[in-house]
């Protein structure tokens, strides 16, 4: 299967190499990061990383369009079969590739479980499938259609896209690694933002 990585980029200067370090290049069909306007070194640093990444592309938006608009973006240039999107300021725990192990095209979605800075555990579960929709899953490209990271002030653009996934009745596999790192809580995130009203 081939797993094309995102990631939407903005000022991530602080963590944008941990982030790329942590995608297992054995598995990364393409990795593809949208640097959404930067201001700080986000963009030298993607330039020279790609140096001696062959699958990193870079896109860059001259100017801030939003995280919304930079997810969109980065599906919209995705070929793979799967995507997984990590956010630049995360990144994958080394269980990710017990995960990736089993993208084997049987099931549309694979998921994985998280874990915040603070040590709290997010842990998917199928009591609600409309519950907690982070970047805790791998997505069969074909079933997103048209599904969109949405622009709106109550909620961060995540929700939209993952309702309309789940309305598609996607089969799932819930593989109980815990394979993520959430950098939250974190001042001017796009979660922190839409909590103080920001956004």
């Amino acid at each position: 299967m081939k797993i094309s990585f995102l990631s939407p980029a903005f000022n991530s200067e602080e963590w944008i190499v941990t982030m790329l370090d942590s995608i297992p290049k054995e598995y990364a069909y393409e990795i593809i990061v949208v640097d959404d306007g930067s201001t700080d070194n986000t963009l030298a640093i993607l330039q020279d990383y790609q140096k001696n990444c062959a699958a990193l592309k870079i896109i860059v938006h001259p100017t801030n369009l939003g995280a919304s608009v930079a997810y969109n973006r980065c599906i919209a240039e995705a070929t793979g079969d799967y995507i997984a999107i990590i956010d630049s300021d995360d990144h994958y725990l080394p269980a990710i590739r017990n995960v990736l192990a089993q993208v084997d095209g049987t099931f549309d979605i694979y998921y994985y479980n998280m874990i915040i800075k603070n040590g709290f555990a997010f842990i998917k579960d199928e009591s609600n499938r409309y519950s907690l929709p982070g970047q805790f899953k791998i997505i069969r490209r074909s079933l997103i259609g048209d599904a969109k990271f949405t622009i709106r002030k109550d909620i961060a653009g995540d929700w939209d896209f993952n309702c309309a996934l789940m309305d598609k009745n996607p089969t799932s596999k819930y593989t109980n690694e815990f394979a993520y790192w959430y950098n939250y809580p974190r001042e001017n995130s796009e979660c922190d933002l839409h909590q103080r009203g920001l956004k």
